[in-house]
C-alpha cells in the first residue's frame, strides 16, 4: 500500500474572530504554488484510488487543486478525522472507510501530517512545509514503524517565487 501525505499550501493570514483558525484560504501565490508541482507529480505518477482531506477550506482546496490539475475525475473525501491535531490514528479511521483503495492521497495540517509519517516510518522527525507531498511504501497494511520514506518533495522543487 502507499500512502501520500500533502500538506496544504500557502493560506491566508488567521482570523482574530476564529481562534479555531479553520476559515483560512489559499492565498493565490499558494494555488500558484501548488499548480507549478503538477508536472513533477505527473512524472512521479501520484495516482492515488482515493484522495482524503480535512475540511477547512486550506486543506481542502489543496486536495481540489490536486485532484483538478492531475486530471483524476473523482471527487475529494472530506473527513474529520483529519482536522487539525490528528494524530496516525486519525488517520486510521479514515482510511479504514476505503479497505479497497491501495494508493491514498491524505491533505492536511502540520505538525500532524508529519507526524504520521515519522511514526509510520519510525523516523525522528520529518519536516513538511507548505505545499510539500511524502510517500510512504508498505508491504501490506499500514502500521506504525511498518512503512519506508520512499520520497519527500519541498516545496521549492517547484513553487514559483512570486
Amino acid at each position: 500500500m502507499i500512502l501520500y501525505f500533502l500538506r496544504h499550501g500557502k493560506a491566508g493570514q488567521g482570523d482574530p474572530m476564529d481562534p479555531a483558525d479553520d476559515g483560512r484560504e489559499l492565498t493565490a501565490s499558494g494555488v500558484a504554488a501548488l499548480e507549478a508541482a503538477v508536472t513533477l507529480w505527473q512524472r512521479l505518477n501520484l495516482r492515488p484510488d482515493v484522495v482524503i482531506s480535512s475540511p477547512l477550506p486550506r486543506a481542502l482546496q489543496t486536495a481540489e487543486v490536486f485532484v483538478s490539475a492531475m486530471g483524476l475525475h473523482r471527487e475529494v473525501v472530506v473527513d474529520d478525522h483529519l482536522r487539525p491535531g490528528a494524530d496516525w490514528g486519525d488517520f486510521a479511521r479514515a482510511l479504514a472507510a476505503h479497505r479497497d483503495a491501495r494508493r491514498v492521497l491524505f491533505a492536511g495540517h502540520e505538525p500532524d501530517l508529519s507526524s504520521a509519517v515519522s511514526v509510520l516510518t519510525g523516523a525522528r522527525a520529518i519536516r513538511m512545509r507548505k505545499g510539500a507531498v511524502a510517500c510512504v511504501e508498505f508491504p501490506g497494511i499500514p502500521e506504525p514503524g511498518a512503512g519506508e520514506l520512499a520520497w519527500l518533495l519541498d516545496p521549492d522543487l517547484y513553487a514559483n517565487d512570486d
